[in-house]
């Protein structure tokens, strides 16, 4: 019987989008950071960013095959500004804000209009709910919960910039699932991606999954990922999502 829904952030209760015009006011905002903490870089700002996108894309191959997320210090120290010399001790403590000012500013956020009424609809239902989000930064992804005004919703929230693994991990879903009192079976998945959400639910067992195409589907789901087997529920808007619930819970009763 469907006792729980977990949910991806970033792409699904939240939009994200990345837009060229955002690179330069990016890569300005984090060199002025890094200078105010006497770190200098041989760097402007459009070679700053071409230099991440460089990095990142190496850097994710790493975690995709390891499914270990990667502390903001390691990632600014020995990938986005390896090799260049400048103290590392700076860097270190102000690390998780550089890292926050890059996901502030390469991308932007926006509640999906959605969210909060299929939020409520769900949470009346009396069926637990909890967030699973990949997410380098410690502190964002809770912030931006509060801030949209639906952590209340949640019983229980997993990052991997603390939890230290990423989706496609089982552990992330087994743990999420143990928090709300549940077992895997009993929980649906709803995410944006197959590679990270459909893949992790499968993977950990879970009754079934739900995605919604976002930006980010199209930029972590590679070609060869799409023929993989799909989520068991495709959907255009969230406000499916309470539909879905009413259908299983009406089959489980007969």
């Amino acid at each position: 019987m469907l006792k729980a829904l977990i949910f991806d952030l970033g792409g699904t209760l939240i939009n994200v989008t990345h837009k060229e015009e955002y690179n330069l006011p990016c890569g300005t905002k984090i060199l002025d950071y890094l200078a105010r903490h006497d770190i200098y870089v041989p760097f402007n700002s459009t070679e700053l960013i071409r230099t991440i996108a460089e990095q990142k894309e190496r850097c994710w191959k790493i975690r995709t095959a390891t499914c270990r997320e990667i502390a903001p210090f390691e990632l600014w120290s020995e990938w986005y500004l390896k090799d260049l010399n400048f103290n590392r001790d700076k860097l270190r403590v102000i690390a998780n804000n550089i890292a926050e000012i890059w996901e502030r500013n390469y991308y932007r956020m926006e509640l999906r209009p959605e969210t909060p009424a299929m939020l409520e609809a769900i949470y009346d239902t009396g069926i637990a709910m909890g967030v699973i989000s990949n997410t380098v930064c410690f502190n964002q992804a809770m912030e931006d919960l509060y801030q949209f005004g639906i952590r209340r919703f949640f019983k229980t929230v997993y990052l991997s910039s603390v939890s230290g693994f990423i989706k496609p991990h089982p552990e992330l879903f087994i743990a999420a699932a143990r928090d709300l009192g549940v077992l895997p079976e009993e929980c649906i998945y709803v995410g944006d991606t197959i590679s990270r959400d459909v893949r992790g639910a499968r993977n950990a067992g879970y009754k079934a999954s739900i995605r919604i195409d976002s930006y980010l589907s199209g930029e972590l789901d590679t070609a060869a990922i799409k023929n993989e087997d799909e989520a068991d529920f495709r959907i255009e808007s969230l406000n499916e999502i309470p539909g879905i619930v009413k259908g299983l819970l009406h089959h489980a009763e007969n």
